[in-house]
């Protein structure tokens, strides 16, 4: 349903224009008059005919006066670029809006869209281009929102606005991500557009147009720090109020203060040897205020007090008397503020042991000014860690371009990671990256125990949290027990079994696992429980291993985990797949839907109720000695990661295969020697 407001716009006509309608209207009427009654004194017919030709002049003017004054009202409520709503009628229609939401007790919502990185846009292409963009951008909103209902208007240069009656701000974020679909779908040249957006809504969160604005705007910085093309409603913790004279008072006041900043320090552990490498430097405020660090620094960076309390803290880190000996001392900076004359004051001169770490939950834009830093911090000593990976804006594209010393787990990544296969994945990810580029892994947030042994199983080489020790004054120990866990891992990391208590996380340490079990086997149900960990190791439903008798040409089944193995000799010229890979020595697969797939390897997948097979031939002293076969209920192509373990695993079977057909081999001498002689 259109609200009066919307159906105000444009429709009627301003005071001074109704004034000199009236004018007009008054003055043809009486030139209209005073005609007619000339006419009725003198000659009638010719001033009659000129009086009705002043009343058809007069209606002509008030039609080209009343649109003249609608086209001027249209000029002064749009945009001339876009067509949208300007930002004084904007400002005139959330007014209204809210005045009538408040009478009907209706919500409104208010979201404030900004185009991400829109000056790149100009600079490679030029103004008018961009004004090309602006134009689909201002379509795009158009057709995301309820023609007639929502207002749409252009605020500034590459900022939009949405009003969005009789929606609360959960719905608005709908509505939101919709707009941001629909700017991302406008075609830029060599560039992808996205926007950010922030989200406030009348009455829960402002209860005048002012206020509504701001929180929008507020909650729109929140979503331009978080890296850029997301939307946020607005939080009071996140997103303040308002970054005014107040909110700038009181940080002006904390800086005042003799000391605003008393750090503290938590140790950074080696998870191999339970040993204190370095501690990392957190701000504790004075005060009391209750405010927890990121909110005193998120309102300083607001009121533009950010570098200068961001020195303060760094400062105060690096006075603390008497630091360990051989051990590092991180400090955390952000991204905005590293380039900073305040912040590269405060860490001026020789910086070998000072690990700077750069948060990941900035947005940076790659203009070289970060890569500039960067090196000139290096150059002076010190190392560079990225902290919080894998929670923020970029991931592994900001690892690229920083090419830190240090990778910093998110403790979203380390918590309850030994429950979640997910997480023990995504962890592998980053400890992967770190070994190929030199750099060390250090897992942030461990709260248990077995979170640090599962680390550890990772390869993860550093880590900090609670359950190895609590941040405090300087310089804290590390838990004892913590201390023994870590070095218990480590032995236990040198048996040739890893014992049952430790979950195997990493794939290198499942490898090991696994090769243990084989070397281990001495019956069919031993061979049977190693099998089961190589099917869960390739992600197959079943795993079959079989010996090849090249002197008969036969292939002969020796186990499959979760059934009771029949021995059963199947002669190789019925599988001409299976005759590949062990001429050819080569990994083949088969799938049910692949027409390549052999009829033959095809009819025994339909059999046993599997859709796809990967047959990989086991290899003696360049001799092919038999195969293994891994089952899978769906087609999806094996890959090369598990193509190449499967490799791997197959080549620990050789000792098997030769031990079990010796053994065949006896009980066939000697079921001979039983047989009678033939011809006595």
């Amino acid at each position: 349903m259109q609200s009066a407001a919307m159906r105000n716009k444009g429709g009627g006509i301003p005071a001074r224009s109704r004034a000199l309608f009236a004018t007009v209207a008054a003055c043809g009427l009486l030139s209209a008059g005073a005609a007619l009654v000339a006419g009725l004194q003198v000659d009638g017919g010719a001033l009659l005919a000129l009086a009705a030709a002043g009343g058809l002049a007069t209606a002509f003017l008030l039609v080209l006066i009343q649109r003249q004054h609608s086209s001027l009202r249209s000029l002064a409520e749009t945009d001339a670029l876009t067509g949208l709503v300007n930002h004084r009628s904007f400002h005139e229609i959330l007014g209204e809006l809210l005045a009538e939401a408040e009478e009907a007790e209706q919500p409104v919502a208010m979201i404030v869209l900004d185009l991400d990185n829109f000056k790149l846009v100009n600079d490679a292409h030029g103004h008018p281009y961009g004004d090309e963009v602006l134009r689909g951008v201002a379509a795009a909103l158009r057709g995301a929102v309820r023609s007639g209902v929502d207002a749409v208007a252009r605020t500034a240069g590459e900022e939009f606005a949405l009003i969005v009656p009789g929606s609360s701000s959960e719905a608005a974020l709908a509505v939101a991500e919709r707009a941001r679909a629909a700017v991302a779908k406008v075609p830029v040249r060599d560039f992808k557009l996205a926007c950010s957006a922030g989200v406030a809504a009348y009455p829960t969160d402002a209860e005048d147009p002012p206020t509504l604005v701001q929180l929008a705007g507020s909650a729109l910085y929140w979503a331009k720090r978080g890296g850029k093309d997301r939307t946020r409603k607005f939080d009071a913790e996140h997103a303040p109020a308002t970054w005014g004279e107040h909110q700038r008072a009181e940080v002006e006041s904390l800086l005042g203060l003799y000391r605003p900043i008393v750090p503290v320090f938590q140790p950074v552990v080696s998870l191999g040897t339970g040993r204190i490498v370095g501690y990392e430097a957190l701000a504790r405020f004075a005060g009391g205020s209750g405010r927890t660090p990121d909110v005193w620094f998120a309102q300083a960076h607001g009121c533009g007090l950010g570098d200068e309390l961001e020195a303060i803290a760094i400062q105060a880190a690096l006075e603390a008397p008497g630091r360990p000996l051989d051990v590092h001392l991180a400090i955390n900076v952000s991204p905005s503020a590293l380039a900073s004359e305040l912040v590269q004051d405060a860490l001026r001169g020789n910086l070998h042991g000072i690990v700077v770490e750069i948060t990941e939950h900035e947005f940076v834009p790659d203009d070289g000014s970060l890569a500039n830093a960067v090196a000139d911090l290096r150059a002076r000593g010190a190392r560079i860690a990225i902290d919080d990976a894998g929670a923020g804006h970029a991931g592994l594209k900001q690892l690229m371009r920083v090419r830190p010393d240090i990778v910093k787990l998110d403790r979203d990544l380390t918590h309850d990671i030994h429950r979640d296969a997910a997480r023990m994945a995504l962890v592998e990810s980053f400890v992967r990256f770190a070994r190929d580029v030199g750099a060390t892994v250090c897992a942030e947030g461990i709260e248990g125990l077995d979170e640090l042994v599962v680390l550890a199983d990772l390869d993860v080489q550093w880590g900090q949290g609670w359950a190895l020790a609590r941040p405090a004054p300087p310089w804290t120990d590390v838990s004892p027990i913590a201390a023994e866990t870590c070095r218990t891992a480590l032995v236990d990391a040198f048996r040739s079994l890893p014992t049952e208590h430790h979950p195997i996380g990493s794939s290198d340490r499942r490898l090991v696992h696994v090769s243990a079990r084989l070397a281990g086997a001495r019956t069919a149900r031993d061979l049977e429980g190693a099998l089961a960990l190589i099917a869960a190791e390739l992600g197959s439903s079943k795993v079959c291993l079989s010996a090849f008798h090249a002197a008969d040409q036969v292939i002969e089944t020796l186990a499959e985990n979760g059934d009771q193995t029949n021995r059963t000799i199947f002669p190789l010229a019925d599988y001409p797949l299976t005759q590949v890979a062990l001429r050819d020595q080569e990994a083949v697969q088969a799938r049910v839907g692949d027409p390549d797939s052999p009829p033959s390897e095809v009819e025994l997948l339909l059999e046993l109720g599997e859709r796809s097979v990967l047959i990989i031939p086991v290899i003696s002293r360049g001799e092919s000695v038999g195969i293994i076969k891994a089952f899978r209920s769906d087609e999806r192509a094996w890959s090369r990661a598990e193509i190449n373990r499967a490799r791997v695993i197959a080549n620990q079977f050789a000792s098997v295969i030769a031990t079990l057909s010796a053994e065949r081999e006896q009980r066939r001498a000697a079921q001979r020697k039983r047989e009678p002689a033939v011809g006595l």
